[in-house]
């Protein structure tokens, strides 16, 4: 039996707006479409690629550490009295000699350069190399887990539009059986009670579609907040293909994201130890400049020197050696969270695999259900529409259809999902 109009214009509806919201000529979004348009927005993301600018800026400050430098100082001084100096001449007795003018300047323009610092400079480049692939580790990862959000947004609407769908061909099939009970109620053919087990499942098959229609919307909105779109446009998708041949191209020797991560900030910390450890060896530095007093007492107000300088803290209290047992100790902390993170990767890999393998068994189950579970639901009604069956038959056999339907779809969009991990778990979305 055919369904109401206005259940047909209620359903129509979002799709009609959908449609008319749609720019002409613009074809259903992919999932690598959502991705990539996820990954122009997301906060988060852009929040980890300034880390690995700062990063890299910090790099080039601890490689430009090595590099000579020039500089220009100026002082302008004023003294109470001018700075002479004082000697006792015989027949004249003691005189005084100004060497300063009371009001005076020193300009000095230099360059300097270490030429040596007990390996502190090399291992603070070292440091900040290691924190740069950090960084661009900790973006990858958040790249990674962005993306896996969008495919889990993404299939929970296909999900929610096919529990949809089969909740309207549930109001459908029960308004159609309740329009065959009325009909042999008004000829005495069956009871009062079967109208009313039947009105009763037809009601309830509308309040499940309700239910579904605002799941539905929830997970549109859901998904749209993640590309950065409005929460109420409408989502035009195409379903998910799976392809059994990306998951045997995996590249299951790769280090994941999160690991090398851990790598690269035990390296880090390493060198820095090496670096704090090393300011407390010697320091060589190298200086030459101009320098011009104005003082009218000196022979010659612009000279040049060259400068050598040493400093090498013999004692400091322990200082400098126990930053960098400090920063040794954070270097084992991480090295033991990266072997506790690559057990935790390792099982998570297998699961996932072991939920694509149980996800494609449940498919092939649930197709053979959903046939026969149809087929149950066609002879119940033939049955009943012949007299020889019963409403509860009927109406057994519509729940089993929905049980079977339901189960096959969530057997697929789990196994798309399954697909979409196991790819996150080889940084391979």
């Amino acid at each position: 039996m055919s369904q109401p109009l206005s259940d047909f214009r209620w359903r129509l509806a979002p799709v009609l707006l959908a449609c008319l919201s749609m720019p002409v000529g613009l074809h259903a979004e992919t999932l690598a479409q959502a991705m990539d348009q996820a990954v122009q927005v997301d906060g988060q993301l852009q929040a980890s690629e300034h880390q690995v600018s700062a990063a890299q800026a910090a790099l080039a400050a601890a490689q430009g550490q090595a590099l000579p430098s020039f500089a220009v100082d100026g002082l302008y001084n004023h003294w109470s009295q001018a700075p002479a100096v004082q000697a006792t001449v015989p027949m004249l007795g003691t005189l005084q000699m100004p060497v300063m003018e009371v009001n005076g300047g020193v300009y000095r323009a230099g360059v300097s350069v270490p030429l040596y610092t007990s390996g502190a400079l090399s291992s603070n480049a070292q440091a900040a190399e290691a924190t740069v692939g950090a960084a661009r580790s900790a973006s990858e990862r958040s790249r990674q887990d962005l993306r896996l959000q969008v495919a889990e947004a993404y299939i929970n609407v296909l999900r929610a539009r096919s529990l949809l769908d089969l909740a309207d061909s549930g109001v459908q099939t029960l308004a159609s059986h309740l329009t065959d009970v009325k009909a042999y109620l008004d000829k005495g053919l069956v009871a009062r009670g079967d109208l009313l087990a039947a009105q009763a499942a037809s009601d309830n098959a509308r309040q499940d579609r309700i239910r579904a229609q605002t799941a539905l919307q929830i997970a549109e909105s859901a998904y749209n907040r993640l590309l950065g779109r409005p929460l109420a446009q409408p989502v035009v998708i195409d379903e998910i293909a799976v392809n059994p041949a990306e998951l045997a191209t995996l590249d299951t020797g790769r280090t994941r994201a999160e690991v090398t991560a851990l790598i690269r900030q035990t390296e880090a910390l390493r060198a820095q130890s090496d670096a704090a450890r090393a300011q407390g060896g010697p320091q060589v530095l190298l200086s030459a400049g101009f320098n011009q007093m104005d003082n009218r007492y000196l022979a010659k107000e612009g000279l040049w020197n060259v400068a050598v300088g040493l400093h090498w803290s013999l004692f400091d209290g322990g200082v400098y050696s126990s930053q960098a047992d400090a920063l040794a100790a954070k270097a084992d902390a991480v090295a033991a969270q990266r072997a506790d993170a690559e057990t935790q990767i390792a099982l998570q890999q297998r699961a996932d695999r072991l939920r694509v393998d149980e996800a494609a068994a449940r498919i092939d189950a649930a197709q053979s259900a959903v046939a026969q579970a149809d087929e149950n639901l066609r002879v119940a009604r033939d049955r009943y529409q012949s007299g020889v069956g019963t409403n509860t038959e009927v109406l057994d056999a519509e729940t089993l259809r929905l049980k079977s339907h339901n189960n096959l779809s969530n057997a697929r969009h789990d196994h798309a999902l399954a697909v979409q991990r196991l790819k996150r778990d080889y940084d391979a979305l």
